[in-house]
């Protein structure tokens, strides 16, 4: 594609940038697929340990992703939106963004202690094997379970907003907020 001196190239953010984005966005559609499909299965049935393990390793998956995510974010920044949104759409855009990296840190965090304290660690899918416990106190490992399915819950909403800002800055604003990330 060739541009004219009048017409900027446009600028996306960094291949690294945007494969690591696509690829936290499949892991985490699988990692809630994972756990809302664990409910339809037979209570101690191999096929429902082996969703539950692998929602486990997804979530590890996301956070193994995510730090270096932030590392180059943090180093390479965003590109620009032009045309350039006000500074509540600004203020927003930053506050959403930073939400979602807390909860892609925050929500696989939660999830290893929840397993490393309950007594049980975290099961390697397909064996029988596991990353063993550091410690069996029940109650500690459900409160901070209870936390995880909290915040899960409400990520279902801010990360609804985050596809419909997409959506509403590329069908209505028709801006370049999504070629940026394609």
């Amino acid at each position: 594609m060739t541009t004219s001196p009048s017409t900027p190239p446009l600028q996306r953010y960094s291949r690294p940038q945007r494969s690591a984005h696509w690829w936290t966005a499949a892991l985490m559609v699988l990692t809630y697929a994972s756990i809302e499909s664990h409910g339809f299965l037979q209570r101690g049935s191999f096929a429902r340990l082996t969703v539950v393990q692998l929602h486990y390793w997804l979530g590890i998956a996301v956070l193994a992703i995510t730090l270096p995510r932030i590392a180059r974010r943090l180093r390479e920044g965003a590109p620009p939106i032009e045309p350039p949104p006000g500074a509540a759409a600004r203020l927003s855009a930053g506050a959403m963004h930073l939400a979602l990296f807390i909860f892609l840190v925050v929500q696989p965090l939660l999830g290893i202690a929840t397993r490393l304290v309950s007594g049980h660690g975290i099961g390697v899918p397909f064996t029988d094997r596991a990353v063993p416990s550091i410690m069996a106190d029940r109650a500690l490992s459900k409160a901070i379970e209870g936390v995880h399915e909290q915040i899960g819950t409400v990520f279902y909403a801010v990360i609804g907003l985050h596809i419909a800002a997409a959506l509403w800055h590329w069908a209505r604003r028709r801006d370049n907020v999504m070629q940026r990330m394609l």
